[in-house]
């Protein structure tokens, strides 16, 4: 009977194997001859890479581990590893991994490995070597459980806008043994006064950690503008003053973006009736962004305002009104936009002269709602000019 072949994929390789009459031997060549050739054999996917080790369970920092710890590798294509070498007296102990994925492998520590970097080794016996060693420490070098031991933090980004697209994050990492509740403060950096603070229950040490803050403090309002950090320990100890986590979070955007100058302000002479703003004269097509976010109350075309938005702002009790737009407005009657969000661009629509933004403030209820303008418009533009 004429051999005749069946080709089986798993796993990313490929296994031919031959058949033959009964009684027969296995036709083609060895394993290692290339599945492309023609002949049996196997084709191993790409090796694994470890690109970092951190300790999990029993640990006495990131990479301080007692044995019988639990110790995770990161890293990409681990999905076939089979088992992670540790050094020791004799060279080496290998251990089978508790848990297996394509990003990470977790192992327990034998209680014979010593310092250095841990190897993982797939079913193929390709090996990829953590770059970071990992420390072996005693049973009496392990804190308490629950302790707290902050590592590294940082915040990003160093300035932003309340109620806008980049919120204050912080990124943490702490040393500790089990899982711990964490405080953290935020803090006005003039005073040191608190405005906002979380107890974050069973929070994982040796890991990075992440928190945003949408810039509302504890008593509900948004705080003021300025520069504020973060302060992070354990729940029931002193909290630390991070280096690297001071950022500055203002209450509004300038909404011209571009090389502008300042034209006329409020209660210069119009034909009938008293001028209700502050022009900031731009090129045309610079981008108008919202200074504060909110609500968009109104968007149209009129004769003397030209294409104008008006916008419900966010915590605010004011409404921020744009006029003599290039087009229509980006975006739409009844959405919601962000701090610094583009809404339009700089024109000469309804009756003006020269591109420029016509900006105006209204107090509550709103623009024509029973509010009135706000003669200190000027005054906030310019404040807003500086941190912009």
């Amino acid at each position: 009977m004429a051999s005749k072949s069946r080709a089986r994929r798993g796993r990313n390789f490929i296994v031919i194997v031959a058949l033959t009459t009964a009684g027969g031997t296995l036709a083609g060549g060895s394993l290692a001859s290339g599945a492309a050739s023609g002949g049996g054999g196997v084709t191993a996917p790409k090796p694994p890479k470890v690109t970092g080790i951190s300790c999990v369970d029993r640990c006495a920092g990131l990479r301080e581990a007692a044995p019988d710890a639990t110790v995770e590798l990161q890293g990409r294509r681990l999905r076939y590893v089979e088992k992670v070498r540790f050094p020791a007296e004799d060279g080496g102990v290998s251990v089978k991994p508790d848990t297996v994925a394509g990003k990470k492998v977790e192992a327990e520590v034998p209680k014979d490995a010593k310092n250095g970097k841990p190897r993982a080794v797939d079913e193929f016996g390709q090996v990829a070597k953590s770059p970071d060693a990992l420390k072996i420490v005693s049973e009496s070098d392990l804190p308490e459980p629950g302790s707290f031991r902050l590592a590294d933090a940082t915040v990003s980004p160093d300035k932003s806008f309340f109620f806008g697209t980049g919120k204050p994050t912080l990124t943490y990492i702490f040393n500790g043994n089990g899982p711990t509740d964490v405080r953290i403060d935020i803090v006005r950096a003039k005073d040191g006064s608190a405005v906002k603070s979380w107890v974050v229950e069973d929070v994982a040490p040796n890991s990075e950690q992440t928190l945003a803050w949408n810039g509302i403090g504890d008593d509900n309002k948004a705080v003021k503008s300025g520069q504020y950090q973060f302060r992070i320990g354990g729940v029931g100890e002193r909290l630390r003053d991070t280096n690297g986590t001071s950022f500055g979070i203002y209450d509004h955007r300038f909404p011209v973006r571009g090389k502008h100058t300042y034209g006329d302000g409020v209660g210069a002479p119009r034909a009938g009736h008293s001028h209700q703003g502050q022009d900031v004269f731009a090129k045309c097509g610079a981008p108008i962004e919202a200074a504060r976010g909110g609500k968009v109350q109104h968007k149209g075309y009129h004769g003397a305002a030209g294409n104008y938005v008006v916008i419900d702002g966010k915590k605010s009790n004011l409404d921020y009104v744009y006029m003599h737009l290039k087009n229509k407005a980006s975006v739409k009657q009844g959405e919601k936009v962000k701090t610094g969000q583009k809404i339009g661009e700089n024109g000469d629509s309804g009756n003006a002269s020269g591109c420029h933004l016509h900006f105006e403030l209204w107090s509550k209820p709103g623009w024509y709602e029973g509010g009135h303008h706000l003669r200190s418009v000027t005054k906030k533009l310019k404040k807003w000019d500086k941190w912009s």
